[in-house]
């Protein structure tokens, strides 16, 4: 998908880092082209942000609510001063620029054309930006240049003020904050600021200590008229007030009706409550309800919420509080002040805004006029926007504001939008460095970035990672009914089994063998997975068993597997276990020299059948806590005992490398060599489980998840896993080679010949790869609600240990089996039954693009191998989960009575 966004001020690149972002937890394809009129870099500066922005010029708004992807404002500049320079915000947003250039997800593209847009037009399903097509196109495009009148000069950039000479007297139309910025550079002698309202802005002001306006949020939020509405916030602007020790009429601020007709005292009286020199006012308390209340204020009042608030009404109303609300910080209020106790500014003429600039210039004796008065928000005919309503392409509201739907797409377009200044009325307030208070852009990212995926319908976690499903598990979830049925009769979650692609996963790591001329024999690793079926299974299939405790081991005799076909390998055996193996004839996997003495002692007139575990050389791969090393066996082996006959040598092995395999095996035949020479015979090599298999066919988007999660790690993607969960130690969920081809990597290099010359056979352990495709988990939702925070959760009847293994997590998506109309979606994460904090089922947050409900059931696939059994618990008393083969439909063995 190509996209451009046009304009690269905050909100564009707000705009861009939100795009960017949801491609890298989508796996989304995007081409994004930024257009923009200067070059963005910390030389250049961005917008009204430049660098050579005058240092005393101070942002409007506290710097601590300045954030991006990067991080936030003060973090970077490493201080916490209330107001900043603007030219210092211009830096942060330029160096924000580079680092989401530095961090472009995989397969998306980011570029950016210095050039100023004028020609923008449909063609077809997309639009046509100075000769460029792009399927989806934003406009940010930020303030429109002011047209000062005739005979002034604009305010902005600063160098126009450069013409203005000490001994110069300036009348400056407009008394607000670019008035302050012209008073607070230019050298003139004299300014005499002219406006219709005669007034100065309030001094901003924040209380040390916050007052609960909570309730009168939700006052705000559900009022059904514009009385309710200044019921609401005068209530709000009252306790502040009382908070403060002030006194005073709230309601004549708010109704425009508190002028003294003293500009300059209420100045005073404003800057002097705003620094704690004596309480505050009636207008500060009245500007900091309405800031405090702003969120529910703009969810009330946008998108067309102002038409049952009185209309005109409620738009002169926030004519009025924008004076009260949102005026100079304490800092450029003082130096104001200053100014005028210097006679620099001037107020005789600050009334008189209705009369001819021209007349009173010359009244004072101006010999510069300077409009500080920016261009009004909405619609700006000339520009860009403008002519696209001139054109018919775009709407307005009340024929000033762009009208856009909630994620910005313009009225009568489907893949244009618009975001900012020129939708301010019909969305309040939306011209702001701030990101907290509008979903415009997250709402047009996150509808752009479902549009570029591959399958924006599919159930995903962030980014997606598709599971590889047998025909078997396919067909299951696409029945509900089934599904539901054995929820209702074996509870929730079910372990789902089915043993059919255990017999060619067992085929061809055989068959990869006989490529290369070896034996190969296959031990399923009963601790992968308790269900019996699976014993059974391989069985039949003319293999054995690999068991790691007691009960595994008297289960599988059970079940009528030979001991010669059992190979006991538990990391600490009891002497119960021992015994029984010695009886059954098992072939026991010798960890270390204390076990085969006990072995020894134990076996009495019996004969054990053994195989002392190798623990390679630590030199050539990691170390192990299993095993002895080479010379130790030799030498505790020299002698032949005669009750216990070493049929092989087994070796266990950390990872899935096959050339630490096949550099064991070698190891393995050195060892062989000297038992030989001591009067041993063994058979074979058992190089024990870590068979590699792959759970999702994709590589691209096993790659895009190890790109998503390094950058979170490095702290600069958002967060995709619950609490920020780095996830350092999981499986690697796509691999190659795998299994079959795998194995001939391991016997090439002439490690196959060496064994046909020994006439030894290869034994695998295999458990999870031998399982792969084996098995499901279904689990019923519960509820769909939001953490404290709003973090929004999907419950299951299971818990976390009911799908884990010792590693971070389990990484591939689930299936939804909707049972439930469709409804909003949703990114969310699964929780369980356990009654901690941190009981999620899986760590990633997962995306249901159709909503998810209580009834419905999520399907976790492939998970047999060691996800359902490994750690399952029983805690809270809550009954483990049933496992249950299928398509029969009834129980496992392992579950069935006696």
């Amino acid at each position: 998908m190509k996209v451009a966004i046009i304009g690269a001020g905050p909100r564009g690149l707000w705009a861009a880092e939100e795009l960017m972002e949801r491609a890298r937890q989508r796996g989304a394809r995007i081409d994004l082209t930024v257009f923009n009129d200067g070059p963005l870099d910390s030389a250049s500066g961005i917008g009204a942000f430049q660098p050579s922005v005058p240092p005393q010029w101070l942002l409007n708004v506290p710097a601590h609510v300045i954030e991006t992807q990067l991080g936030s404002f003060n973090q970077w500049r490493g201080a916490s001063e209330a107001f900043v320079p603007r030219r210092e915000v211009g830096r942060f947003l330029a160096q924000s620029w580079q680092a989401l250039f530095q961090h472009v997800p995989r397969g998306c593209t980011v570029e950016v054309r210095e050039l100023e847009v004028t020609e923008l037009s449909p063609a077809g399903t997309s639009f046509n930006v100075h000769g460029s097509l792009f399927d989806e196109v934003l406009l940010c495009t930020g303030h429109a240049k002011a047209i000062p009148v005739a005979g002034a000069i604009a305010a902005y950039p600063h160098s126009n003020l450069d013409a203005i000479a000490p001994e110069d007297v300036v009348l400056v139309r407009g008394a607000a904050l670019s008035f302050m910025d012209v008073v607070r550079y230019a050298p003139a002698r004299a300014f005499f600021p002219v406006t219709r309202s005669g007034r100065f802005m309030e001094v901003k002001a924040y209380p040390a200590c916050e007052p609960d306006l909570g309730r009168f949020s939700e006052a705000i939020t559900t009022s059904a008229s514009y009385e309710e509405f200044v019921s609401a916030l005068s209530e709000a602007a009252q306790v502040v007030l009382d908070a403060q020790g002030g006194s005073g009429d709230v309601s004549a601020v708010i109704a425009g009706e508190d002028f003294t007709g003293d500009a300059v005292a209420e100045l005073r009286a404003s800057l002097a409550a705003a620094t704690g020199e004596r309480p505050w006012t009636p207008a500060l308390a009245v500007g900091y309800a309405w800031r405090a209340l702003y969120p529910a204020i703009i969810q009330r009042a946008s998108f067309g919420g102002r038409d049952t608030l009185g209309g005109q009404r409620f738009y002169r109303l926030t004519r009025v509080l924008e004076r009260v609300a949102f005026g100079p910080p304490p800092e450029t209020a003082s130096d104001l002040v200053d100014a005028i106790d210097a006679g620099r500014v001037r107020p005789d003429v600050l009334g008189r805004g209705e009369e001819e600039l021209s007349a009173l210039a010359q009244e004072v004796g101006a010999s510069v006029t300077v409009d500080s008065v920016t261009a009004a928000p909405g619609v700006v005919e000339g520009t860009l926007v403008g002519d696209l309503v001139a054109a018919g392409l775009a709407g307005t509201y009340d024929g000033v504001s762009l009208k856009v739907a909630r994620d910005g797409t313009v009225e009568g377009q489907s893949h244009l939008a618009a975001a900012g200044r020129m939708n301010e009325g019909w969305i309040l307030g939306h011209d702001t460095l701030r990101r907290d208070k509008h979903e415009v852009i997250p709402a047009w990212a996150d509808r752009v970035s479902a549009a570029a995926m591959a399958h924006p319908g599919r159930v995903h976690g962030a980014p997606p990672l598709t599971a590889r499903t047998e025909k078997w598990a396919a067909d299951l979830v696409a029945r509900p009914d089934a599904c539901q049925d054995l929820l209702d009769t074996y509870a929730s979650p079910v372990n789902v089994l089915e043993p059919g692609p255990m017999e060619s996963n067992i085929d061809e790591l055989v068959e990869a063998g006989k490529r290369c001329g070896v034996e190969v024999k296959v031990f399923f690793a009963r601790k992968a997975n308790k269900g019996l079926v699976f014993v059974d299974t391989v069985l039949d299939a003319g293999h054995g068993v690999d068991v790691a405790s007691y009960d595994e081991l008297r289960q599988v005799l059970g079940r009528g597997v030979a001991g010669e076909r059992i190979i006991v390998s538990a990391a600490i055996k009891t002497n119960h276990l021992l015994r029984l193996a010695i009886e059954g004839s098992a072939v026991i996997s010798v960890d270390n020299r204390d076990e085969y003495d006990r072995i020894v002692a134990l076996a009495g007139e019996n004969t054990a059948l053994v195989a002392p575990r190798l623990a390679p050389d630590p030199s050539t791969m990691a170390p192990t806590r299993f095993g002895e090393r080479l010379t130790a066996w030799a030498e505790h082996l020299s002698t032949v005992e005669r009750n216990v006959r070493v049929v092989g040598v087994h070796a266990h092995l950390h990872g899935y490398a096959a050339a630490d395999r096949s550099a064991t095996i070698r190891e393995c035949m050195q060892l062989i060599d000297a038992l030989r020479a001591a009067g041993h015979a063994p058979e074979f090599i058992d190089i024990g489980g870590g068979v590699p298999m792959s759970y999702i066919d994709d590589a691209e988007q096993w790659k895009d998840y190890l790109e998503a999660i390094e950058v979170q790690r490095a702290g600069y993607a958002e967060p995709f896993t619950w609490k920020a969960d780095p996830l350092t130690t999981t499986y690697p969920y796509h691999q190659r080679p795998t299994r079959g081809a795998w194995l001939e990597e391991v016997l090439g290099g002439g490690v196959a010949g060496e064994l046909r010359e020994r006439g030894l056979r290869l034994h695998l352990e295999p458990g999870r790869s031998l399982l792969d495709g084996c098995g499901l988990i279904l689990a019923q939702v519960a509820f769909v609600k939001t953490r404290s925070d709003g973090v929004p959760l999907v419950g299951l009847h299971m818990n976390r240990t009911q799908c884990r293994t010792t590693s971070d997590d389990y990484l591939v998506d689930p299936i939804l089996v909707k049972r439930t109309p469709p409804s909003a979606a949703v990114e969310a994460f699964l929780v369980g039954a356990y009654c901690i904090e941190d009981e999620v089922i899986l760590r990633r947050r997962i995306r249901f693009p159709q909503g998810v409900s209580a009834g419905d059931i999520i399907a976790i696939p492939n998970t047999a191998g060691y996800f359902m059994h490994i750690l399952e618990s029983a805690s809270h008393q809550i009954p483990l989960a049933k496992n249950v083969v299928w398509p029969s439909g009834e129980l496992d063995p392992i579950d069935q009575p006696g």
